[in-house]
């Protein structure tokens, strides 16, 4: 199994392009699964997000995706600097100079496997490890092969760094739901039942992290997102017809901290509850 991801979402300052039939463009930018955007009925959509400055990240991931032929459709990344703009009017160059200049990442599909989730909201990942300029303000996503006719919705596009651990989480890791519902019985033995939403829980611990790992990664997560902020995590990143049900997003649950176990070894443990 390759190594988990955890991904803290930058800040998206600006969100702008195809026309919307459904929500606001900055609705990707906000953590309520029911507040989306959609695009017109159309073959194609694109997408403009601005970080506001120059900023590391190699990992997109959608949430949320909804829509006719979404499970064919693919997705077509584009990165510019803040000195090349957001015009994507130039030439594919990788060497973040020149105005109106971008980068063009491998074609991804839209979808990150073919096995949805049971919510039928599904989940996209655009990753890369090289090629692009360190640091970009500009992404631009073009979806395609849609259709005629069709349309794309998403709720939640989370771009930022991934922290992938030099050793993967324990075996015992934990994956199940939380039911908001109720059901009782009164005295009588009639039921009372209340229907709730279901949401997906992930708990995995990380047994052996790197005393560097923690200082450079996992402790100034931890501090900066505590109970009240989301991540984005992804338990198993491999290519897989089920890779779509592998990603969560939500806030961190419990106690958050490190167990110094051995010398050259701290305890870390991921409790999640997603919100799709």
């Amino acid at each position: 199994m390759a190594n988990a991801w955890m991904i803290k979402p930058l800040p998206i300052v600006a969100a702008s392009g195809t026309t919307s039939a459904l929500g606001e463009h900055m609705n990707l930018a906000n953590d309520y699964a029911g507040v989306v955007w959609r695009a017109v009925n159309s073959p194609t959509a694109a997408l403009k997000l601005d970080l506001g400055a120059d900023t590391t990240f190699d990992t997109v991931m959608l949430f949320g995706v909804f829509g006719a032929n979404v499970s064919t459709a693919v997705v077509n990344p584009y990165l510019a600097t803040a000195a090349q703009g957001d015009g994507f009017d130039g030439s594919d160059v990788s060497t973040g100079v020149g105005t109106g200049n971008f980068k063009t990442l491998l074609v991804h599909n839209l979808l990150a496997g073919s096995i949805m989730p049971i919510s039928g909201q599904g989940v996209g990942i655009i990753s890369w490890s090289a090629g692009p300029p360190a640091a970009n303000r500009h992404l631009m996503l073009y979806i395609s092969g849609l259709g005629a006719g069709a349309f794309v919705q998403i709720s939640r596009i989370v771009i930022g760094k991934r922290i992938q651990l030099e050793r993967n989480f324990s075996f015992g890791a934990a994956f199940g739901v939380r039911d908001l519902g109720s059901l009782d019985f009164n005295r009588r033995g009639v039921m009372s039942r209340i229907l709730g939403k279901i949401m997906r829980t992930v708990g995995l611990t990380f047994s052996s992290v790197y005393p560097d790992e923690v200082a450079a990664s996992t402790r100034p997560l931890i501090e900066q997102i505590g109970n009240t902020r989301m991540i984005a995590l992804v338990t198993d990143p491999t290519a897989d017809a089920d890779r779509q049900n592998r990603c969560y997003y939500g806030p961190l649950v419990g106690d958050l901290g490190h167990v110094w176990r051995t010398a050259k070894a701290f305890e870390v443990k991921v409790n999640q509850v997603s919100i799709f």
